[in-house]
């Protein structure tokens, strides 16, 4: 994502400062002209959860605006290793609006959150909308509402410019493999480079799960408009309000690249929970600020898969 987001603000706000905070210097290879783009920011090194050094780089930067990005982003890992993910999200961004706080800077901060809040939701509540109540299933999720519990606590405590996004699963180039569109893309990759070489199976864990995918540039355009057009205090679904499953997605695919092949799953990816259907509605985000989203399933897909091939196609 911030490679992504690097690159749009370089092109429509030409005129901003980008200040990007990391552990380790970005690596935005996946990106054409990706040098260019990594050199548009300052590069601050830092570690979010350490609060001295998150207060002083506040401090210097002195930002407008603060889109808080740095997360344990994966639900799979995040039962892996469940204290990291519940530890690095909370604490992280506690440490970021602490920073703001006591700095007394004035910016708006876009806060990061995800459809995995809604937890298992019952069929007749779709499309869920901002108001459905949070009942997070996964560790990952659990931490993502205390992030935005802290987020009204500080909005309402100590007056802080801030909106939330319940962002559902977005996807682009550059994704990790660890993320399910991104691995089949992959897959579909190495079967057509090594087409007669390796078996056209696409292994993936529960295929019967329906997710609201959406397009990376849809998403970024939705936080750009919050920078200057969201509510304060108030929190705003992301999504296309469309859902597919994972066994659509590698249907998808397979027609689109007129590749047969079998799916096979693997109980390794399973998870302990998984809520069966997560599909969202923009409908407050767009009577707010005129968003909606643009990109199609297909395009979205299409232009994963072209970022595989040619990763694959480069090893031959």
């Amino acid at each position: 994502m911030g490679g992504h987001i690097t690159r749009y603000i370089q092109s429509n706000h030409p005129d901003w400062d980008i200040h990007g905070i990391s552990r380790s210097l970005p690596v935005w290879n996946f990106l054409p002209g990706h040098e260019q783009i990594a050199g548009a920011i300052e590069f601050h090194q830092g570690d979010l959860l350490n609060a001295a050094r998150t207060r002083q780089l506040v401090k210097e930067i002195d930002p407008d605006f603060i889109l808080h990005l740095a997360a344990f982003s994966s639900v799979g890992e995040s039962w892996q290793k469940p204290v990291e993910a519940v530890l690095n999200n909370t604490n992280a961004f506690l440490n970021v609006v602490e920073a703001v706080r006591l700095n007394n800077c004035c910016c708006r901060i876009v806060s990061v959150g995800s459809s995995e809040e809604y937890g298992i939701v019952d069929p007749s509540q779709l499309p869920i909308h901002e108001d459905a109540r949070p009942r997070p299933a996964n560790p990952y999720a659990v931490a993502r509402v205390s992030q935005e519990n802290l987020a009204q606590i500080y909005m309402q405590g100590y007056h802080l410019d801030i909106c939330s996004t319940r962002s559902f699963n977005h996807i682009g180039p550059g994704q990790r493999i660890q993320f399910v569109v991104s691995s089949i893309a992959d897959q579909f990759a190495k079967i057509a480079v090594n087409r007669g070489r390796d078996s056209p199976v696409i292994s993936i864990g529960n295929g019967s799960i329906v997710r609201d995918f959406i397009d990376i540039e849809d998403v970024i355009r939705a936080y750009d408009i919050l920078f200057t057009n969201g509510k304060t205090g108030e929190t705003y679904n992301i999504c296309t309000g469309k859902g597919h499953s994972i066994a659509d997605i590698v249907r998808i695919f397979s027609e689109m690249l007129d590749i047969s092949v079998d799916i096979e799953q693997q109980n390794t990816l399973l998870r302990p929970i998984d809520n069966p259907i997560l599909v969202g509605s923009y409908e407050k985000i767009h009577a707010h600020t005129g968003w909606e989203p643009h990109v199609s399933i297909e395009e979205s897909l299409r232009k994963i898969y072209s970022y595989w091939f040619d990763q694959e196609s480069a090893k031959i």
